[in-house]
């Protein structure tokens, strides 16, 4: 176990739960925000072996990089955390899908008796539950790129999950290959008799060890899907569109390595409602549906495409340097009009090119522009394919003021 004194770096939810799990644990340590400008960083390291990164530090930060150079080793949270545990983890990251991913597995698991941790991008930091070990059978993570982009030896899950990969948080990474590096370091130090559960279509050029691989296999028909010996009728679901099945199929695949699935778990399948802001449903006439965690092109292609007849689209936020060729291509075949707002609705507007496309102030203008022109048997999905940072403090503080603006004037 760690003698040496580390520095937890950010003081948000995951720094104070690491301080706590230290703290607890008579670890010796530093604290560190960069909100602390006044400090001198180079006397802080003088006696540090480990610094602890929240999510969100960019590898590009100043003091992270006067950090690596010294040789001081720089890990994340969920790697400090797995040195303290011994019980099997799910690990799940994606471009897109891995909370509703997750969400599914935690729901099948705990129906057959299983204690389950849920934590980590979704929420409570991984840290939090390790003081409570003795709670849990196994620790289920959401993990994010932010988090798996520094990795040492320890974080090591029994199964491991890559959804999809598309070009996403390129403000945050330096290119697209790290991007991808940091999401492949998901399996990077899984054993041969771990299991890595993906896609064919992902390409792995940075595979060292040799989990045993589970390729998703879709066996869909027109109205059901059959796997593991379980029939499961698509209209008997709650939640939409291809992408969904697909995180379904995920959650089976993952489940079926630590239970016996059977026919009861239908039921708990049914019921499963899809996350918040995740093309969630909110109104009924016209069709409205919340997709704020929309952050990505790919994101809103899944949107897009969840839905037979045409829609109207809501788009725009930050801008991070994204190629929206593949929703350009798919306007003029599945949307009626687009309503661009955010900070790169400009942009947007000028590669779409499209008499379609209407530029709004910014989202309550949108809301209202929108109530001109629809009728009741309409679809509405809100599925911005961009952060929320250029207003919002997240998805979430997002998709809450869609919400409001709906029953504001909707309703």
């Amino acid at each position: 176990m760690i003698k040496e004194k580390i520095l937890i770096y950010g003081m948000g939810v995951t720094g104070k739960a690491v301080k706590n799990f230290c703290s607890h644990k008579k670890i010796p340590y530093e604290l560190y925000d960069d909100t602390k400008r006044e400090i001198d960083f180079k006397k802080i390291l003088k006696d540090i072996s480990t610094v602890v990164l929240s999510p969100g530090i960019k590898k590009t930060n100043l003091n992270i990089q006067i950090a690596l150079k010294k040789k001081i080793k720089v890990i994340s949270e969920i790697e400090f955390a797995a040195k303290f545990t011994k019980k099997p983890i799910i690990a799940i990251t994606g471009t897109n899908g891995k909370t509703t991913t997750t969400l599914l597995t935690y729901e099948i698991l705990k129906n057959y008796g299983l204690k389950v941790f849920i934590g980590g991008n979704i929420g409570t930091p991984f840290i939090k539950g390790i003081l409570m070990q003795e709670n849990y059978d196994i620790f289920l993570l959401e993990c994010s790129s932010f988090q798996l982009q520094f990795m040492d030896k320890e974080f090591s899950p029994r199964v491991s999950v890559i959804t999809n990969l598309s070009p996403n948080h390129l403000d945050h990474h330096k290119d697209l290959n790290e991007y991808y590096e940091s999401k492949f370091n998901i399996f990077k130090n899984q054993k041969k008799n771990d299991f890595l559960i993906l896609k064919k279509n992902i390409e792995l050029n940075s595979l060292k060890t040799i989990p045993r691989k589970i390729f998703l296999r879709i066996p869909r028909k027109k109205n059901y899907i059959e796997v593991h010996g379980l029939k499961i009728l698509i209209k008997n679901l709650k939640i939409v569109g291809s992408h969904n099945i697909e995180n379904l199929l995920f959650a089976l695949e993952i489940a079926n390595i630590f239970v016996n699935l059977d026919k009861n778990i239908l039921e708990k399948i049914y019921q499963f409602q899809p996350p918040s802001f995740r093309l969630e449903k909110i109104l009924g006439k016209p069709k409205i549906f919340n997709d704020s965690k929309s952050t990505s092109p790919d994101a809103t292609i899944n949107a897009i495409e969840s839905f037979n007849s045409k829609i109207y689209l809501l788009m725009g936020g930050k801008d991070k340097n994204l190629d929206y060729t593949t929703v350009k291509k798919i306007l003029a075949k599945k949307v009626r009009k687009v309503f661009l707002f955010g900070e790169n609705k400009f942009l947007l507007a000028q590669f779409f090119s499209s008499k379609n496309c209407i530029i709004c102030k910014d989202m309550e203008d949108t809301i209202i522009q929108l109530k001109k022109i629809v009728k009741k048997t309409d679809t509405i999905v809100f599925s911005p394919g961009s952060s929320s940072f250029d207003t919002y403090t997240s998805y979430i503080e997002r998709g809450e003021k869609f919400n409001q603006y709906v029953n504001k004037f909707f309703k």
